[in-house]
Order: structure tokens, then C-alpha cells, then sequence
């Protein structure tokens, strides 16, 4: 199976987020509660045919180098939406809306911390106790709901399977707004195949096995 390229996913999908600062220790770092991918033209900002739930935002960032991104609470305040570069993980996730006719998915995470470093990602879990830096907290249980309202297709779960996210992935599959998923399994309980393994083949593996999961044919036959 030939995975098509970034250059062709771009001419159709584009990337947004929302982007915000909080402070840990002596430093401010950047976080991201949200990612949506849209087909070019579609206009409808709200409803989704899926969501995906992954770690943490990867290498995603704004796509204008001059965007002086806020310092806010996603408990308490809105975070503002800016178009995004995509990275790899993103484009193939284009994949498999391009195999599903989708026209929107939003991205959410264990953790908002961003960083594709998965040690720094780690370093800065281990010192982000004084705020809400997941969705899946009670105070941002609104944030949630909102978005699985607004939802009109599945919620697929591919947080990978580095054990040091045990106890996030396991939060996660016991919240009350996650009851119906849909992921490729590992063996080992509570993880799921990320979208993006290293090897193209094992790539075009999961995006065979996530479509056989999501049932039907394809939407996308041409």
C-alpha cells in the first residue's frame, strides 16, 4: 500500500490549533488542548466526524513565526484557534480521513504539554502538578463534553505503548466520557498503536486496521 504524500495531503487538509503558555517552575512552556484537521473549503468550525486521543502534541506548531501565543487557563478561558504546520503523525491521520470521505477531526491528548521530545515531554510531567494540564481532569470536564457533543462519528484512542503513560492511559479509559472508543490494541493492557510507527509499512498497517475497525467501505474509493 503506497501512502500518499505530504505534499498531496497539504493540497487538501489544512491544520489548526490552539496554543496557549502556562508557567512551570522558573519557565513558561507551550501547551496545545486542541488540533483540527479540515479538509480545504470545509467551513463548519464545529461538528466533527471524529476525534482522536494521542499522548501529548507533538511537533505541531504555529504556522505564523510571529504569533505571540497567550498565557491562559483552558479551565476558565478560551483558547484561541491560529492555523498550525502539520507534522508527520498529523498527515497521517489526513490519510485516514482522505480513506473515510472525512471533513474534520479534532486531535485531543493525555497531556496539552507539547514538546516531540518524548523525555522532555516527561521531564516537564513530572513538574506540571499545579495545573490542569490534561483534559481529562475533572475541572476541564466541560472542555470535553463540548467536544464529544459536537462529535457526530468515533473516538479513537492511539496513545501508544511507552509504559511510562500507564497511569494517564488508564485515567483515560476510565473516564465517563470515553466509554465507546475505538483503537488498534497491543497486547499489553492499557495501550494502543500510535498512527505513526517508524516503519511505512507497519504505517499503512494501522491505517488498515483502524479503517477495519471503523467498519464499512471505504467513503473514498477513487
Amino acid at each position: 500500500m503506497e501512502l500518499t504524500s505530504r505534499q498531496e495531503l497539504l493540497k487538501v487538509f489544512r491544520v489548526e490549533a490552539s496554543f496557549y503558555k502556562r508557567k512551570i517552575g522558573d519557565e513558561y512552556i507551550i501547551l496545545r488542548n486542541q488540533a483540527r484537521i479540515k479538509r480545504r473549503g470545509y467551513s463548519d468550525t464545529i461538528t466533527s466526524d471524529a476525534v482522536v486521543m494521542m499522548v501529548n502534541p507533538g511537533s505541531c506548531n504555529v504556522s505564523d513565526k510571529n504569533y505571540n501565543i497567550p498565557i491562559l487557563n483552558p479551565v476558565t478561558e478560551r483558547v484561541p484557534f491560529v492555523e498550525a504546520n502539520s507534522d508527520q503523525t498529523q498527515e497521517q491521520l489526513m490519510r485516514l480521513m482522505d480513506k473515510r470521505g472525512w471533513n474534520h477531526l479534532v486531535i485531543i491528548n493525555l497531556s496539552d504539554i507539547c514538546s516531540g521530545n518524548i523525555d522532555v515531554f516527561f521531564s516537564y510531567l513530572r513538574k506540571a502538578k499545579e495545573f490542569d494540564h490534561s483534559i481529562l481532569s475533572d475541572t476541564r470536564i466541560r472542555e470535553m463534553e463540548c467536544i464529544m457533543d459536537n462529535n457526530r462519528g468515533p473516538v479513537i484512542v492511539a496513545w501508544g505503548t511507552n509504559t511510562r503513560i500507564k497511569q494517564l492511559a488508564k485515567t483515560a479509559l476510565d473516564h465517563s466520557l470515553l466509554k465507546t472508543i475505538v483503537g488498534v490494541k497491543h497486547d499489553r493492557c492499557p495501550f494502543y498503536l500510535h498512527p505513526r510507527p517508524a516503519l511505512m509499512e507497519k504505517r499503512a498497517l494501522w491505517l488498515q486496521n483502524i479503517n477495519s475497525l471503523l467498519g464499512g467501505q471505504d467513503e473514498n474509493t477513487g
